[in-house]
């Protein structure tokens, strides 16, 4: 999963969601070295009903929120490498610029034009949802996280005439009650961020990927396509928030007996 591919490294230095465009040209050079094939999220629904056959080693490429620097850094790479991904966007098409970013001191970036998402779906990229107006669903009203979600396929399947399968969690909050509005909104699968171990196919509306912030390493980058690493990533936050709560436990029981008369 990534975000933004910027010219700037300072950037990324000090915006996770940010990664330089040099940075980005090795991590996709070594995705074809090791042997990895990209492949869209279409493409494995296409597998799941018979029409299309998996390369031996299928990776999955996203890109959240539909930047402009994804259309000027990542899109000319990954083209010159015959690789495809997946890039979300957001239905409301009057949206110009990050405005969600702001409040965490962000600069404003600009966001991809009509034209340069129809250019990139015409070339083989799969144009996914992410919302209407990228709010966190988990904490707005059910009618108003509806809207966000079924409105932005249907603004996406307008200018794109053709249809929408594939959803991006904005935040990656999720609810059963969102996975379902998804479902019944009419996509085919949803994709979340980390939630637990990587299990790819087992539930098709939350499938988890991996961050690539921009400070990762080679080394780094090579770790997340060849080991386990969501899985150890998930037994880490497992043994934190277990300490935790045993820490916790045993405040709470020191307060109490501290209060007792």
């Amino acid at each position: 999963m990534y975000h933004r591919i910027v010219s700037n490294k300072a950037y990324s230095d000090t915006n996770w969601t940010c990664v330089q465009a040099g940075t980005f040209r090795r991590q996709m050079e070594l995705v074809e070295r090791l042997g990895f094939t990209p492949i869209t999220l279409f493409d494995y629904l296409c597998y799941l009903d018979g029409a299309f056959r998996l390369p031996r080693k299928p990776i999955v490429i996203t890109f959240d929120d539909g930047y402009q620097d994804t259309y000027e850094n990542a899109f000319p790479i990954l083209d010159e490498l015959g690789m495809k991904a997946v890039v979300f966007v957001l239905g409301n098409r009057d949206i110009k610029t990050n405005r969600w970013d702001h409040e965490e001191g962000y600069s404003a970036a600009p966001l991809m034009t009509d034209e340069q998402v129809i250019e990139m779906s015409q070339a083989g990229y799969e144009i996914g949802a992410h919302s209407l107006t990228h709010p966190r669903l988990t904490l707005i009203d059910k009618r108003d996280a509806w809207e966000e979600i079924a409105r932005s396929r249907m603004s996406l399947e307008i200018i794109l005439n053709s249809p929408v399968s594939s959803f991006s969690y904005p935040y990656g909050a999720l609810t059963t009650e969102i996975k379902n509005m998804v479902t019944e909104a009419g996509y085919k699968l949803a994709c979340g961020v980390f939630s637990g171990p990587a299990r790819f196919g087992e539930d098709l509306f939350e499938i988890r990927r991996l961050a690539i912030p921009g400070t990762l390493s080679l080394v780094g980058f090579a770790s997340r396509l060849l080991l386990p690493h969501q899985r150890m990533e998930w037994i880490r936050w497992k043994i934190k928030t277990g300490l935790q709560s045993v820490r916790k436990y045993r405040e709470g029981r020191s307060q109490v007996h501290a209060e007792t008369p």
